[in-house]
């Protein structure tokens, strides 16, 4: 017990780390707290279990065929039967949203929140099991840094590259075009996973050099995501410049759109007066209004969008004027 005590809470601090970083993605139009938990319990609870069920069942037939505790056994499950179960079910805590939730799933950057999400909860508990199987404390410290720190990022990653495929398809008219946007990214998510676990399967074989392929295949992952993340603040910036110019002087003075819309938006909003409240506030509804006209412009009224810019606009109108 007091070994899973530890291992647990040791493993929360880079959860929390990382799940905090992808989450500052979403700099203006923070997701509802109460579905970024969903997500990571999704990863966490049902994933983990249908995911540990799946392979059970799939290691006895290839243990059939290619006999139990071979190395080709040992490749089958891991670079194909680990990949596709566990992003697959990762990638329904993304698809339940989506489906149930459509009016909170705003696009790409939303989708790779949540399924950085549903990632990061599967990664604490996969972690969890990993760690109480080890034999001694120093097996313990060097799987901790190596899942962690190393290779930290893996399973939250994957996962947030098949929901941008479904923020990407949120705006698609053609459901052909959807399903093939997810499941492209969806089959993407899976490649990189497969040559993550081949690389590590192959590491005696191949006398460590495998391990590098799974270090190159890793940073190369890192790099795009932390790409994205400096996109995903242009791409904000430009939907507020964009969508909050007409607002001008109606609803927003010049002044406090310009600041708004400004890389340093709450600097420059202190300037103006804005305590730190009124700051995240401001932010908070004018980066909705804005999303809400562009739902408005690509989707239509889709369910009172058109009611709920009026309603967006009235309070945000209240609030550069308080």
């Amino acid at each position: 017990m007091t070994k899973f005590l530890i291992t647990a809470l040791a493993l929360l601090v880079p959860a929390w780390i990382y799940t905090s970083l992808v989450r500052s993605a979403d700099r203006y139009e923070k997701e509802p707290v109460p579905y970024l938990i969903y997500a990571f319990l999704w990863g966490a609870v049902p994933a983990v279990i249908f995911a540990l069920i799946l392979q059970i069942s799939l290691s006895l037939p290839v243990a059939f065929l290619l006999g139990s505790n071979t190395l080709q056994a040992e490749l089958v499950e891991a670079s194909l039967g680990a990949p596709i179960t566990e992003e697959f079910l990762k990638a329904m805590a993304v698809a339940i949203i989506y489906l149930t939730r459509r009016r909170e799933f705003d696009g790409w950057v939303d989708g790779m929140v949540y399924g950085a999400m549903a990632g990061f909860g599967f990664a604490y508990v996969e972690n969890i099991l990993y760690l109480m199987g080890t034999t001694s404390t120093e097996e313990w410290i060097s799987l901790f840094f190596l899942r962690t720190i190393v290779f930290g990022g893996l399973h939250g990653f994957w996962t947030a590259i098949v929901g941008m495929g479904f923020g990407f398809a949120r705006y698609m008219r053609n459901p052909f075009g959807r399903v093939i946007t997810v499941l492209g990214t969806l089959l993407i998510a899976m490649l990189l996973h497969l040559i993550h676990n081949g690389a590590i399967v192959l590491i005696d074989a191949t006398a460590g050099l495998s391990f590098f392929v799974a270090l190159l295949n890793y940073g190369v992952l890192l790099v795009v995501m932390l790409l994205l993340w400096f996109v995903a603040a242009h791409v904000d910036r430009a939907r507020l410049r964009t969508y909050l110019a007409d607002e001008v002087p109606g609803v927003l003075s010049r002044s406090l759109y310009e600041a708004i819309c400004a890389p340093g938006a709450h600097k420059l909003m202190a300037s103006l007066g804005l305590d730190a409240t009124q700051q995240r506030q401001t932010l908070q509804i004018a980066a909705e209004l804005a999303q809400k006209k562009l739902q408005f412009k690509k989707m239509g009224n889709e369910a009172g969008n058109w009611e709920e810019i009026s309603q967006l606009r009235s309070e945000l109108r209240q609030l550069s004027r308080s």
